[in-house]
């Protein structure tokens, strides 16, 4: 009687073109996950996901031990952003307040 959501949903999406929005969404709490779980958990994270285009997520690090972090991991990371339908992780070394 009723068809379950999760069979209309995914085509809705895609019919709406909201389907790179929704990538691009996985794609960030993917990465943040991932990366929030090769840092310290006593301290504040020291990143932040600004963009993901063209198959690029861009992420602003805090500072160049952060980078030197999430680099040393960075084929666990692209991993993540893979399945997200994302290629490549850019790291910009941008402290912000």
């Amino acid at each position: 009687m009723f068809t379950p959501i999760g069979n209309i949903l995914p085509e809705t999406v895609k019919k709406n073109g909201m389907a790179a929005k929704v990538a691009r969404a996985k794609a960030f709490t993917s990465f943040e996950e991932a990366a929030l779980s090769l840092l310290p958990r006593d301290t504040e994270p020291g990143f932040k996901v600004l963009r993901f285009s063209d198959g690029t997520l861009t992420v602003a690090c805090k500072s160049s031990s952060i980078v030197a972090v999430l680099r040393k991991d960075e084929a666990l990371l692209l991993e993540t952003v893979k399945k997200a339908g994302g290629d490549r992780i850019r790291f910009l070394l941008s402290p912000w307040r």
